[in-house]
C-alpha cells in the first residue's frame, strides 16, 4: 500500500481519499475552506484557512503559538503533540527514518507521552498497520525518561529486548513499535 504525506505531515491512504488528506480541516471532505479553524481544544483561533493548499506547517511553536505569533497566516498544527503541549517543556526526541527517507523528528515533552496510530496521540503514526491505537507511553519525571508498552498487540522493544515492563531510557536507545524504529534522544536540562 502506497502512502502519501500531505503539507501537514499527515500520512494517509491516496486510494481511499485522493488528494484530500482525511486529518486536514481544509482539505477533509465537505470542509469549508473559508471557516476559522479551532485546533488544540483550548484559545487557538486561528484565521481562515487558505483555499488551494497554501499551508505553512511549523515544526515549533514560537512565544506559546499563539494565533497572533503567525503574523496574520493560518498556522495547521498537528493533533497530538503541538495541539496538547502548551505548557509542557520539550526534554527530548525520536528521530525516525522510517516514515520518510530524510528524517521525521519528534518532540518528547515533560509528563505522558503517547506513541499510537490513533491520530489523537501525542506522536502519532497513522501510516503504520502494525502500531496499536496506542501503542508505547514515555514517561518524563524528574528521575528521568521511562517507556511503557500499552498492552499493544505486537509489543515494544528497546534495543532489541521485548519490553515486557517498564524500562528507563537514555540517549542512543533504539525503540522499535509496530514496524516504526526510532532513536531516542534526551534533551539536557541547561
Amino acid at each position: 500500500m502506497a502512502t502519501k504525506k500531505c503539507p501537514n505531515g499527515h500520512q494517509y491512504d491516496p486510494s481511499i481519499y485522493g488528494d484530500n488528506c482525511p486529518f486536514c480541516p481544509s482539505m477533509a471532505a465537505g470542509a469549508n475552506s473559508e471557516k476559522t479553524a479551532m485546533l488544540g481544544g483550548g484559545n487557538d483561533a486561528f484565521g481562515p484557512i487558505p483555499a488551494g493548499g497554501d499551508f505553512e506547517a511549523p515544526t515549533m511553536r514560537v512565544n506559546g503559538g499563539r494565533s497572533d505569533d503567525a503574523g496574520g497566516r493560518t498556522v495547521i498544527r498537528s493533533a497530538g503533540a503541538d495541539a496538547q503541549n502548551d505548557e509542557r517543556r520539550l526534554v527530548g526526541l525520536l528521530v525516525s527514518y522510517d516514515t520518510n527517507k530524510n528524517g521525521d523528528v519528534f518532540k518528547i515533552f515533560e509528563g505522558r507521552n503517547i506513541i499510537g496510530r490513533a491520530a489523537t496521540c501525542d506522536i502519532p503514526i497513522t501510516a503504520d498497520s502494525k502500531l496499536s491505537s496506542q501503542h508505547l507511553l514515555i514517561l518524563f519525571r524528574e528521575d528521568g525518561f521511562t517507556a511503557v508498552d500499552q498492552y499493544s498487540t505486537n509489543g515494544s522493544y528497546i534495543n532489541g529486548e521485548f519490553l515486557s515492563e517498564g524500562k528507563k531510557l537514555k540517549t542512543g536507545d533504539i525503540i522499535v513499535v509496530g514496524a516504526t524504529k526510532f532513536v531516542f534522544f534526551a534533551i539536557p536540562v541547561f
